[in-house]
């Protein structure tokens, strides 16, 4: 196998400068291996690329006008297909598949390897097998179909059969019977001299989209002949675009068979278009252009948005007039929208920080108000239509980690955090309204998913809610509370019981580990000691006097200060308090700055009135 292969090893993603110096030396680094030593080397970390480049002049460019030949080619999987299903649906023509440095076990990311039955020194064929492939593929990345890419090694060769091969004849002649499967999995180009009509710059033909010009025009009668629309009603946005996505694209585009055919955005002898339904099992369809130098991939929204060069509200309104598609709200809608709205505008108002002060402290310090804001936008995007006045809504972490721009870990821990302080609750099975449970079963049946996505409740705004509220962030303020006190063990030692079986109900009567346990009464002890030695301490010092023997001990350490630190405080009547002039001479601290220390709570005397006790007004005395 003729190729071009690095010399240096990898263990992780090459990023930055590395990417450019491995540019520079594989350009010069053309080997002749074979297909087990090839496997070899990417398991150690090297890169490679399946091609050959010729001289010209004295010059060797990564450039695809110096492609010369190749008997290599890989596609990479980053969603869509599973390592194991990979290997299963590839055991019989591929040579090897190996994960790339990015791959976990939670997202799988690997690249599948073929070799070809012969070497191939036209381009053209390089597009056609890739071009099939990828017809055939449509979960791999179309963006690694560059004949000139880096394919970066990885850590872990999966062999298959080092001696399949792919017969470069059959992606050429367009056999039925190619590529081991039979008629039905396969798009059959048309002979590249068939006769073809030039109407407005797209070519009419059997393999063509024939609707492009009645859809540039606007044509909404002639189109609703041709596709046949049926009126249809909704109740919100979510619901419009959901029955957009699902509708019959080929019918939408005049498209008359179910091969692929000329592309609607590019000029093109040989047909790179097709349509499939979409991985996420939702029925949305997809179009997809495998075309190297024109790639594209688009709901009917996106096409639609391309054919008209318009905004989106304008392809929204053009597609619900096409078919016929009425939003319809209900009373109940209409009410929730605007309660949803006068929420949006307190958390945008400029009296918030005044009318609720540690509200504002707590929320508007790490993003929390953005999420608020957030939700309540995406609670108004997919109100339900029932009589049923709560503010519901039931995505999965992953949309609403998309949604905050978090991780979907962050996102768990931000919505833990935003029901600790009710501002919303997960809802039991039997809270959620019966409309709303079968919507969530018919999803989960179609994207095959094991449980329903959570309900959540938000709660509506009121004074007496905001106010309990800030209260609540008064309390969360002077235990010292951070987000790392978002878990079990967190919200039961600050707290207590309840409170943490309400917030995390599947860790309810949850056990702490001894070691847990162990730490955190290190902790109170060494606090105390330092107190009792000195009158005063710091999270630091009390840290720096506790020594644990296993990796990861510092961080350890520090998470479970903040885990325990309200119990402390509460448990030993003690206080948080930053220092300041007085302060610093009262405890005899000689250090810089005004940091804050831990010490005991100073009360003040009161004078207590019993009632016994007789006040003579003209005298101001008491007797």
């Amino acid at each position: 196998m003729k190729l071009m292969l690095d010399t240096i090893e990898y263990q992780s993603k090459p990023v930055g400068r590395e990417t450019g110096n491995i540019s520079n030396r594989i350009i010069n680094h053309p080997v002749d291996i074979s297909i087990e030593e090839l496997a070899e080397n990417l398991g150690k970390g090297k890169t490679f690329i399946p091609a050959v480049f010729k001289d010209k002049e004295g010059v060797i460019k990564r450039q695809k006008d110096y492609w010369y030949s190749q008997e290599v080619i890989a596609l990479d999987f980053d969603d869509g297909m599973t390592l194991n299903e990979a290997v299963k649906e590839f055991s019989d023509k591929a040579v090897f598949i190996y994960t790339t440095f990015s791959h976990t076990e939670e997202k799988h990311k690997f690249r599948v390897v073929f070799g070809l039955d012969r070497i191939i020194h036209k381009i053209e064929e390089f597009d056609d097998i890739i071009g099939e492939l990828m017809t055939k593929y449509p979960q791999a990345d179309s963006h690694c179909t560059d004949c000139t890419r880096l394919l970066f090694g990885g850590n872990k060769i999966i062999e298959l059969n080092f001696k399949n091969r792919l017969k470069v004849d059959d992606f050429l002649n367009k056999s039925p019977d190619s590529f081991g499967g039979t008629k039905k999995y396969l798009d059959i180009y048309p002979p590249k001299n068939t006769q073809q009509i030039q109407t407005n710059g797209y070519k009419q033909g059997k393999e063509t989209a024939n609707n492009i010009e009645l859809i540039q025009q606007r044509n909404i009668n002639e189109l609703r002949m041709k596709i046949r629309t049926k009126p249809k009603v909704v109740y919100n946005n979510f619901e419009v675009f959901d029955y957009l996505k699902q509708q019959d694209l080929r019918a939408f585009l005049g498209i008359q068979h179910k091969q692929n055919f000329l592309d609607v955005f590019h000029e093109e002898t040989n047909p790179s278009a097709s349509i499939f339904a979409s991985n996420k099992k939702n029925g949305h369809q997809l179009y997809k252009c495998f075309s190297t130098s024109n790639p594209f991939v688009g709901t009917i929204i996106q096409v639609t948005e391309r054919l008209l060069k318009c905004p989106i509200l304008e392809v929204k309104a053009f597609l619900m007039e096409l078919y016929q598609v009425e939003i319809k709200e209900s009373d109940q809608q209409k009410e929730l929208k605007e309660e949803l709205d006068i929420y949006k505008e307190l958390l945008q108002s400029d009296d918030l920080e005044e009318l609720y002060p540690n509200f504002y402290k707590v929320f508007n310090r790490y993003g929390y108000m953005k999420d608020m804001y957030i939700l309540l936008d995406l609670v108004k995007e997919y109100l339900p239509a029932g009589d049923d006045k709560r503010l519901l809504f039931y995505h999965s972490i992953e949309t609403i980690s998309k949604k905050f721009e978090r991780s979907k870990s962050v996102t768990h821990t931000r919505m833990n955090f935003l029901t600790f302080f009710e501002f919303l609750s997960k809802l039991d099975r039997n809270e959620i309204p019966k409309e709303l449970y079968e919507i969530q079963r018919e999803s989960k049946r179609k994207k095959g998913h094991k449980y329903l996505n959570s309900t959540y409740e938000i709660h509506l705004y009121s004074f007496d809610f905001f106010n309990t509220l800030d209260k609540k962030c008064a309390l969360w303020i002077e235990k010292g509370c951070t987000t790392k006190t978002v878990n079990y063990e967190g919200i039961l030692r600050n707290f207590g019981r309840d409170e943490a079986d309400r917030v995390f109900p599947q860790d309810e009567g949850k056990i702490i580990p001894p070691l847990n346990e162990d730490v955190v009464h290190r902790i109170h002890i060494t606090t105390l000691e330092l107190i009792e030695n000195y009158g005063w301490t710091t999270e630091q010092e009390v840290l720096e006097s506790i020594t644990l023997y296993f990796k990861g001990q510092q961080t350890f350490k520090q998470r479970q200060f903040k885990i325990c630190f309200g119990e402390l405080l509460d448990g030993y009547d003690l206080e948080r308090t930053r220092l300041n002039k007085e302060l610093k001479l009262e405890l005899g601290i000689e250090s810089k700055g005004y940091g804050f220390v831990i010490k005991r709570k100073e009360y003040k005397e009161e004078l207590m009135i019993d009632d016994t006790t007789e006040y003579h007004e003209d005298h101001g005395i008491f007797n």
